[in-house]
């Protein structure tokens, strides 16, 4: 069993829609494109750690999304928050974290060669503890075939 972790610090994002040009030819925004690139970059040292190739077997993965404590609550409401007893619900829309997490640990320098290997996917966001700060943590697991 191989399993990589990977945090990318920072507040998590979700992945933006696709833009499109007056010509009709669809890209990603450029901010959506930098946070995948940050969480592929993150993956490839995490891989390259323990001296692991992008897998092509099924994965399971886990994500987790640690969100700012929005600075205007009151403090009862913030600490309420930092030991879970407010959810973090709000932008950004949860499947759309997922998404850019998936993305970015898909490709030739990624965990995964592509987002179609993932057979489990377990998504959670809640709040940070305030010394801690926001951070995106991604498991990626996997079995090697049997010789």
């Amino acid at each position: 069993m191989y399993k990589v972790e990977i945090e990318v610090s920072g507040q998590p994002q979700g992945k933006g829609r696709p833009r499109f040009t007056r010509t009709g030819h669809a890209y990603t925004p450029p901010r959506t494109a930098e946070y995948e690139q940050r969480i592929r970059a993150a993956a490839w040292a995490e891989m390259q750690r323990h001296n692991l190739d992008p897998t092509d077997r099924p994965v399971a993965v886990d994500v987790i999304a640690f969100m700012n404590i929005p600075k205007s609550w009151t403090k009862k409401k913030k600490l309420e928050a930092e030991y879970g007893a407010i959810s973090a619900v709000g932008k950004p829309d949860l499947d759309n974290i997922a998404k850019a997490a998936l993305d970015g640990i898909a490709g030739d320098t990624g965990v995964i060669f592509d987002d179609t290997q993932v057979v489990s996917l377990k998504c959670k966001k809640t709040f940070c503890h305030p010394d801690r700060g926001p951070v995106l943590y991604i498991s990626v697991s996997w079995t090697e075939p049997e010789e």
